[in-house]
């Protein structure tokens, strides 16, 4: 991944991202699958990706080549995570740091690894909940 694909994908959904009422109302009218693809460039692991949105990768695919929208649920989440993605790498400053840590367990998210909460949204306000208290130096 280029150095920059990060910010040009965070700026391809920044307006649908700026807020959780904006995240809710873009997700309600549903987002392009190609979000998908965004979504494993930030984070890697795309068959797990996946199966966070119950989909399987032919599925995927036919939504992508048809134009087909994700349903509010999934888009919501594909929504969630990109937010999650550009809070999380201000937080621990790179890509590889935070990465590394949503991949390991959290003392903060009660042991649980980070990755293992993101197929739901109340997950992903844990993890985004838990970067904040990092932030500002509350992991105690």
């Amino acid at each position: 991944m280029e150095a920059n694909e990060p910010q040009v994908i965070y700026g391809r959904y920044r307006s649908k991202i700026a807020d959780p009422t904006t995240i809710v109302l873009s997700a309600q009218k549903g987002v392009s699958a190609d979000i998908f693809t965004d979504v494993v460039k930030l984070f890697g692991h795309n068959d797990y990706m996946a199966e966070v949105i119950e989909l399987t990768h032919k599925t995927i695919n036919k939504y992508q080549v048809n134009n087909i929208k994700f349903s509010p649920i999934r888009s919501e989440l594909m929504l969630k995570l990109v937010a999650l993605y550009h809070k999380g790498v201000s937080v621990f400053g790179d890509r590889s740091s935070f990465i590394n840590w949503m991949s390991k367990s959290a003392y903060g998210l009660g042991g649980y690894i980070p990755f293992d909460l993101i197929k739901t949204s109340d997950g992903i306000d844990l993890i985004s909940d838990e970067l904040d208290r990092i932030k500002y130096g509350d992991t105690a």
